[in-house]
């Protein structure tokens, strides 16, 4: 990115910083092609000819600067789509002959249920010579679970899914999965997983029971730490589930950024106080994460979070400040690079959503609400009483929580009500008080695993897990309390996936249309109004 200074204060968003982004003229056509692919598939030999022609004329145009970055842009669209098209399975329902098959299905994710009878997850079809191949398909197979990547000869009754799939086949639709496969039974391994996939499989399992493990016997209690530290809500007691699923604070438990930072954080506080070298500890540290994304299994918030702290490390290694969004567009052009059949993914659109929403206007709403009032500007430090003080950062930590949390939920609102048919606005307030809390079962479960491989620590890390099952219990009451409030919640609203992308995508448009406002009204009142037009027009 282009700066005159390095040593220069970061201006913010500008004009001119989102002219010299390279990752935003990477990601937004990246991720727009992914989109129109999945809207339509349209023919890829003809996006690629026309994507081909399109860069071509920005390249010929280039000494007019609005008509080269038009066509370069139509260019980056068509090509995203072509991709797209070219690593994802095909979608849309098939004409099934009969329906128990038998089929060589490469595992993808695999998921042992809650009740220990099998597994499920998502798989590719390999047969080569079957009008199947390479379809995407949820699997529900009875017998041990497997190790992601391993290829297996799996038996079962085959079906697509319904037009207008609701609960969990709405999530496998969202994954590109248009094949549902139930009653499985494995009949014999074709390929054995990677020794890494296996290591993984193995350490989340480890992981689990260790975190199940408290001074006193309270299943619930570890399996609350253990759906916390592993990404996993379907360790959760339905109870907890239902109560933080109504208050719209579920995505506490999905590895995110939440996740990720305040492990870093921790990490590199403790490096600090070792006296450390900073550059090989951060490196180490970023391995570290690494395990853990690959070990909770690699979702999309995750892998985004992750990038995002590794190019946030490097910028300051390198000694250049680089804005929060442009390691935002940085994460999302390298997903989706690796793999643009996450653009369908519900994790990730939400989580690339709400975090653009924090950061082009959550963020800005958040430094003006909580700006020292004139009074507080003219007072003495020295003059202010400790209940005064406090009263005061209260005021100024709430104000800033309200503002980040609104803008989250209103750029999620969307996508919320496309994949699950109800949104909470009661999540706006409940998530002040339960996201900083989460930290502490974190930190608390990141230092009991760190001191779990010592047996003469034993004793200390089982007490940290106790700890943080207290302060998860302490949230899920308070969670369960929130769930009783009347709150304005749009309940059974379901709206069509291309109202929800439509919706999402205006919302976004607003949120990095006004980034360099300094009215706290137009930061979130303006995206606000324009989901209140989109809510709307869905009805009519």
């Amino acid at each position: 990115m282009a700066r005159l200074d390095p040593l220069a204060p970061d201006p913010g968003l500008n004009h001119l910083r989102f002219g010299h982004a390279p990752a935003l003229w990477l990601a937004l056509p990246l991720l727009a092609g992914c989109a129109l692919d999945l809207a339509g598939r349209p023919d890829s030999g003809a996006m690629l000819l026309a994507g081909a022609v399109a860069v071509a004329l920005g390249w010929a145009f280039v000494g007019r600067a609005h008509l080269a970055l038009t066509a370069l842009a139509i260019g980056g669209i068509l090509l995203g789509a072509v991709w797209h098209q070219v690593r994802t399975p095909p979608i849309g329902p098939v004409e099934l002959r009969r329906p128990f098959v038998e089929l060589s299905i490469l595992v993808e994710r695999a998921n042992e249920r809650k009740d220990g009878e099998g597994w499920t997850g998502l798989g590719w079809v390999t047969d080569r010579d079957s009008r199947l191949f390479r379809r995407r398909l949820a699997l529900s197979v009875q017998g041990p679970t497997p190790a992601d990547g391993a290829e297996l000869k799996i038996t079962g009754h085959l079906a697509n899914l319904a037009a207008d799939p609701r609960g969990y086949d709405a999530w496998v639709r969202a994954q590109g999965a248009s094949l549902r496969l139930g009653g499985g039974r494995v009949l014999g391994e074709l390929a054995p997983a990677s020794r890494f996939s296996r290591w993984c499989q193995a350490s989340r399992r480890d992981l689990e029971v260790w975190l199940r493990t408290l001074p006193w016997l309270d299943p619930d209690g570890g399996a609350l730490l253990a759906a916390t530290m592993l990404g996993r809500t379907a360790l959760l007691p339905e109870e907890a589930k239902a109560a933080f699923g109504e208050t719209g604070t579920l995505h506490l438990f999905a590895i995110s950024g939440l996740h990720i930072a305040g492990m870093a954080a921790a990490l590199l506080w403790c490096a600090h106080r070792l006296r450390l070298p900073a550059i090989p500890t951060g490196v180490l540290v970023l391995a570290l994460l690494w395990l853990y994304v690959e070990i909770t299994g690699a979702s999309p918030s995750s892998v985004r979070a992750w990038i995002m702290t590794a190019f946030v490390w490097a910028g300051k290694v390198g000694e250049r400040d680089t804005p929060a969004l442009q390691s935002l567009a940085l994460a999302c052009a390298a997903t989706l690079l690796l793999d643009p059949g996450a653009a369908g993914d519900t994790g990730f659109q939400l989580s690339y959503a709400a975090v653009l929403a924090i950061l082009a206007g959550g963020a800005p709403a958040a430094e003006l609400a909580a700006a020292p009032t004139l009074a507080q500007r003219l007072t003495a430090p020295s003059a202010l009483g400790f209940s005064r003080r406090w009263r005061w950062r209260v005021r100024r930590f709430a104000l800033a929580g309200v503002c980040v949390s609104c803008a989250a939920t209103l750029a999620g609102t969307p996508l919320t009500l496309a994949n699950f048919g109800r949104t909470s606005w009661g999540g706006i307030l409940v998530n002040v008080v339960l996201v900083p809390l989460s930290e502490v079962p974190l930190v608390l479960g990141l230092a009991s695993t760190a001191l779990s491989p010592w047996p003469a620590l034993l004793p200390i890390a089982s007490w940290l897990n106790g700890g943080a099952a207290l302060a998860l219990d302490g949230m899920t009451a308070l969670a369960r309390a929130a769930a009783q409030i009347p709150w304005p919640d749009l309940v059974d609203q379901q709206v069509s996936p291309v109202a929800g992308g439509v919706g999402a995508g205006l919302l976004a448009t607003c949120f990095l249309a006004q980034a360099e406002t300094r009215s706290l009204p137009r930061l979130l009142g303006l995206p606000a109004a324009l989901l209140l037009v989109w809510w709307l027009a869905t009805r009519l």
